[in-house]
């Protein structure tokens, strides 16, 4: 089996074709053919055409998971629980959207299982708002789930959480508050307008799970290890790289992290002209 996974595109379609083409020159290169696209979610917000990547991963994904901005562009998620301009991104969004996008995003399920992957935005235990962006917020999660991987997207970085495959950590409330404080997460980079006061889980340093910033390359499971997988985002990379990032799953070889140079000033010009957010336009090309 070979699969390239997407997530967190964000209407940005100068992105998405980028990916689309590498993929293709991927395969040409390789010799080999991609069985299946998938998606994490978040295909909308931010971004200025999102009827063009609804359109898209409508056609080419085999699996696709709902993300926040999703729901919140079709009115199944309160935009006060949003930031300022992920809300005004939302309105903006859901007008430009036909009655078929709308049903294609309602329709999206939270979770999927799919052979040796849980499929999901933000993680098993909160598929829609969980940021899983250190290893106290992860471990919990190997709990609430049972495949040996776990893909998930939301935080917009390429991430790698292991646990060894015998240990199947309770599942608890998110750790939202203290996940951010301890991880160093800016809350103001995330969508959530607060942070509820919640205690974070009492886990000693060795119960953790292990916490990996992979860099763009092929990358093995280690034996005897359950692994969750994030694979940057597509359409608004958070890591300091403004190219589009994407996986490539093979079954023979395992996960290959991907960057793709696309035409960020294209993207910021679209964003311009549809009065969108300066803010979110100027952050792609430094991808923060």
């Amino acid at each position: 089996m070979r699969c390239a996974v997407i997530s967190d595109i964000h209407g940005n379609y100068e992105a998405l074709t980028a990916v689309l083409r590498d993929i293709e020159r991927f395969t040409i290169e390789q010799r080999v053919s991609v069985d299946a696209v998938w998606c994490l979610g978040d295909i909308v917000g931010y971004g200025p055409q999102p009827r063009e990547c609804v359109q898209t991963v409508r056609e080419i994904c085999a699996v696709c998971v709902a993300g926040n901005h999703d729901w919140a562009a079709i009115g199944k998620l309160d935009l006060d629980e949003f930031t300022g301009v992920a809300a005004n991104s939302a309105e903006w969004t859901s007008a430009q959207l036909s009655p078929q996008d709308r049903i294609y995003l309602r329709g999206l399920p939270e979770l999927v299982n799919a052979g040796e992957f849980t499929v999901t935005h933000g993680s098993p235990m909160n598929p829609i708002w969980e940021y899983l962006t250190s290893a106290l917020a992860a471990t919990p999660n190997f709990g609430a789930f049972e495949t040996p991987y776990c893909l998930v997207g939301h935080t917009h970085v390429p991430t790698i959480f292991l646990l060894a495959d015998d240990v199947r950590p309770a599942p608890t409330p998110p750790p939202i508050l203290t996940e951010a404080r301890t991880s160093g997460f800016n809350p103001g980079d995330s969508d959530l307008a607060s942070f509820p006061d919640i205690e974070a889980i009492p886990l000693s340093a060795s119960a953790l799970c292990e916490h990996i910033t992979p860099a763009p390359g092929l990358w093995l499971v280690p034996e005897h290890r359950r692994a969750i997988i994030n694979p940057g985002s597509v359409g608004q990379p958070r890591d300091g790289d403004p190219r589009a990032a994407y996986m490539i799953f093979d079954s023979d070889l395992g996960f290959e992290f991907r960057r793709v140079e696309y035409d960020v000033a294209t993207t910021q010009q679209k964003m311009k002209e549809q009065g969108l957010s300066p803010r979110m336009a100027a952050r792609l090309e430094k991808g923060i």
